[in-house]
């Protein structure tokens, strides 16, 4: 810890500090800095005007604060600034001298020969996950942070020399970072968070960060499948051991050939693809990168593939329901991109129903109904804004199966059983965020599973 705490005073000794957003992460950087500097002077900046009374911090007389609606007019006036991922800076002129930091950079900085650091569009929490299980299973001590695990800094007292830690990390965590991960995952990239962006190549370069700033002695493992990626990473000209994935037989790296695996260490290994607990082609990947990354800690590639075996998915990520009234349910909330739903509709050869749509973001859906108009589901239903300009691009191009509208999940679900025939599959893939009608993908999940097991007791 002694260590830690002289590598935290040479970042910000004589420097003023503001932590701008309070939220999960905003009071574990705080948590951090107060356990190792007790006078440290902390200004706290955030939209929530009853911060002040937080039974936490009633008693640290080294706290300021600038809250509520103008909370953002503090930024330009600290020397160092820990950003909450959820804030957007697209339109912030920074002044010179100024450094804008996170929680995440800073546990790199400190960690960085101990993490595996995985980000991508989509499969980030199935990965982290798998990869955690996998080093669990083989006796390896393993820490899950970030995103889908605690914050980061939380885990600093328990990591020792043996320790690795499992960080899935957003475009947003890594935008402001000048430290990557000894081992970095790079799944794929597709349009996404053009809310948050000021532009999609921002939020491009923004994920590139994961394999900027590594070294000739760490390891960039990505998929060369995705052609926006690939081109990415030519650019980035990272410095670290470079191992492609690919789900197509390859002249280089990684990939799936039948019912073998081989692995950018060249070993070989037999595969029951049967047996893999995650559907879907894009799970492959996953896979495979999970398996890479386990391999370059020096284990056995048969011993991992015998844990994968026994993971278990994560929900709302093409999770299976069941069957209700001769219907068969799945539950990929998650899906909210393009890309995502076509990658769950591939996955199933019975789908006859399908539920798009939710909160606007400005994406575009070209891809999407194209791939509807060459393979279309006989039943479409539609929520929210989203759901109302895929009708609409559907109609103009002609699709000709049944497109229905629903005001909200009942709705929807009453629907499905009205038009899903016994022995068909529908799916919950929307294609678009939930901010709309649902508190986040796992309300709008959680409301689906819900409403089939209600409705369907009543049949």
């Amino acid at each position: 810890m002694d260590s830690i705490k002289k590598q935290i005073i040479d970042i910000i000794e004589n420097r003023s500090i503001l932590i701008l957003g309070f939220g999960r992460e905003g009071r574990s950087t705080y948590r951090t800095f107060r356990n190792l500097f007790p006078k440290l002077e902390i200004c706290i900046s955030d939209q929530n005007i009853n911060l002040s009374n937080d039974i936490e911090l009633q008693d640290d007389s080294y706290i300021s604060w600038v809250l509520g609606e103008g909370h953002m007019k503090a930024l330009p006036l600290y020397d160092l600034v820990y950003k909450t991922p959820g804030i957007s800076l697209r339109d912030y002129q920074k002044p010179r001298g100024q450094e804008i930091s996170s929680q995440t950079d800073l546990f790199i900085k400190l960690f960085g020969k101990q993490i595996i650091g995985v980000t991508g569009t989509k499969g980030k929490s199935t990965t982290v996950s798998l990869v955690h299980h996998l080093l669990s299973s083989n006796s390896r001590k393993s820490f899950l942070v970030g995103n889908i695990g605690v914050p980061a800094l939380d885990v600093i007292d328990e990591i020792d020399d043996e320790t690795t830690i499992v960080y899935e990390l957003s475009s947003h965590q890594l935008e402001y970072c000048r430290n990557s991960p000894h081992i970095a995952i790079f799944l794929n990239l597709f349009e996404e968070h053009l809310d948050h962006y000021i532009s999609f190549m921002a939020y491009q370069m923004a994920k590139v960060s994961i394999a900027k700033y590594q070294t000739k002695d760490d390891y960039f493992i990505y998929s060369k499948d995705n052609l926006i990626l690939a081109s990415r990473i030519k650019e980035c000209k990272t410095k670290a051991v470079i191992m492609p994935f690919s789900i197509n037989k390859s002249d280089s790296g990684s990939y799936i050939w039948g019912n073998k695996i081989l692995l950018s260490n060249g070993s070989e290994v037999e595969i029951d693809l049967d047996r893999i607990p995650l559907a879907g082609e894009h799970n492959l990947k996953n896979v495979l990168a999970a398996l890479n990354a386990c391999t370059l800690l020096g284990l056995s590639a048969d011993k991992l593939v015998d844990s994968l075996y026994q993971f278990t998915p994560l929900p709302h990520r093409l999770e299976w329901l069941g069957e209700y009234g001769g219907i068969q349910f799945v539950n990929d909330s998650i899906a909210t991109i393009p890309e995502a739903t076509i990658n769950a509709i591939k996955t199933y050869d019975n789908l006859e129903t399908l539920i798009l749509g939710g909160f606007n973001r400005c994406i575009d859906y070209t891809l999407l109904v194209e791939y509807l108009r060459e393979n279309e589901v006989k039943n479409l239903i539609m929520l929210g804004e989203v759901g109302e300009l895929l009708k609409e691009e559907l109609n103009e191009a002609q699709y000709q199966s049944s497109i229905f509208n629903a005001k909200d999940m009942d709705e929807v679900v009453k629907l499905v059983f009205e038009h899903t025939s016994e022995g068909k599959l529908c799916l919950l893939s929307p294609a678009a965020s939930s901010y709309d009608s649902f508190k986040d993908f796992e309300d709008r999940g959680d409301q689906y599973k819900k409403k089939v097991r209600e409705y369907s007791s009543h049949l």
